[in-house]
């Protein structure tokens, strides 16, 4: 019975001394759009008979540590991807991208870390008329126009390596490519 216990015990052990040299790459990453600025107002340009608004859009991003030590001098980048059209014009929306970086110099064990990316402008824009009546474009272009924000893809690296990826939404990373800034 001891040696059972005994046993039983160094499992525990060695399950435990292996769960604290977790690897460096058990990290959660989540993100959530933020609504940064919007124009308040009819959004009516005077002397023109369309109305048009902008938005400032983010993602907050959360880094969690899984691991059971502290994680040093992480480099995070990012590409948000968002789509624009502009009012009056035919054919399909053109893709854009925005890089950035963040520095996290530390994330304690079972921390996390916050911050917020760098904003892209979003703007909607419509024909207005009488009321009552049908405004349009004679080119045969759509009556409005809205920017999307699509998603954003996070490469984490530490040391110069990378070791930690997420894209929103899922399946992001599949259907986009990743352009380096630097």
């Amino acid at each position: 019975m001891n040696t059972r216990c005994a046993s039983v015990l160094c499992v525990a052990m060695f399950l435990l001394v292996q769960s604290a040299k977790a690897a460096d790459t058990d990290v959660n990453i989540t993100v959530e759009k933020k609504r940064l600025e919007h124009t308040a107002g009819s959004g009516f340009q005077p002397n023109s008979d369309t109305s048009k608004k902008t938005d400032e859009w983010a993602f907050t991003v959360t880094v969690e540590n899984q691991t059971f030590k502290a994680l040093e001098n992480l480099e995070v980048k990012y590409i948000i991807f968002y789509k624009t059209e502009k009012l009056g014009q035919k054919g399909p929306a053109r893709k854009e991208t925005k890089s950035g970086s963040y520095t996290i110099p530390s994330i304690a064990s079972l921390d996390k870390a916050i911050f917020d990316t760098d904003s892209v402008k979003l703007t909607r824009g419509m024909l207005i008329g009488q009321p009552g009546s049908y405004e349009y474009f004679t080119n045969g272009a759509k009556p409005n126009a809205a920017d999307t924000l699509t998603g954003i893809w996070i490469r984490i690296y530490k040391d110069g390596n990378q070791f930690a990826e997420y894209g929103y939404p899922a399946g992001l990373t599949s259907t986009e490519q990743w352009q380096d800034s630097n």
